[in-house]
């Protein structure tokens, strides 16, 4: 498998959607990991609810794990093939061991901001971390890992009044550029 891209960055910030068309504009596959944790262990209110949140972290960790790990029996990638676009949920950057996969790959941090976020977090339930104060929540997260982001990504892209469209033929030229 080709070098994996991996969208970091804030809950809301757009890594699932942009991810869906950067693997479509690669000929590639979409490997959502909040996705993977859902369809395996159920919705993530009911994960926080049975396990917490280090029980939610134990299966993003293997779900991205997963995400990256060589195919088997002819059921994956071939060599040389496109590479995978891996979107993490927002809080995979506080593990190391997550880190440590996600800079085996291209890294892409989606930088944004509360405004933009804001419609996106409104009366979202499924978020169990933003609580009763959504936006109040999702600043105060974002302050604390967003050194993280910094830190853990190969590239930075300011996603602020951009299409997904746009954002995703930027990420794939810093990619070639790179040599991937």
């Amino acid at each position: 498998m080709s070098t994996p891209i991996f969208l970091i960055g804030p809950m809301a910030s757009g890594k699932s959607a942009i991810g869906a068309i950067l693997a479509r504009l690669l000929g590639s596959t979409l490997v959502d990991t909040d996705a993977r944790v859902i369809a395996a262990h159920g919705p993530i209110p009911d994960i926080f609810a049975a396990h917490g949140e280090a029980g939610f972290r134990r299966f993003e960790t293997q779900a991205l794990a997963d995400a990256v790990r060589p195919a088997r029996h002819g059921d994956g990638a071939a060599e040389g093939a496109a590479p995978a676009v891996v979107a993490t949920g927002g809080g995979a950057v506080l593990s190391a061991q997550n880190r440590a996969v996600i800079a085996t790959g291209f890294s892409v941090y989606l930088l944004t901001d509360a405004a933009t976020v804001a419609p996106r977090i409104g009366a979202d339930l499924t978020r169990p971390l933003l609580g009763d104060s959504p936006l109040e929540s999702w600043i105060r997260i974002f302050a604390q890992r967003r050194g993280l982001y910094e830190a853990t990504a190969s590239m930075c892209i300011d996603t602020r009044g951009r299409t997904t469209e746009e954002i995703a033929e930027s990420i794939l030229t810093a990619y070639r550029d790179a040599g991937h």
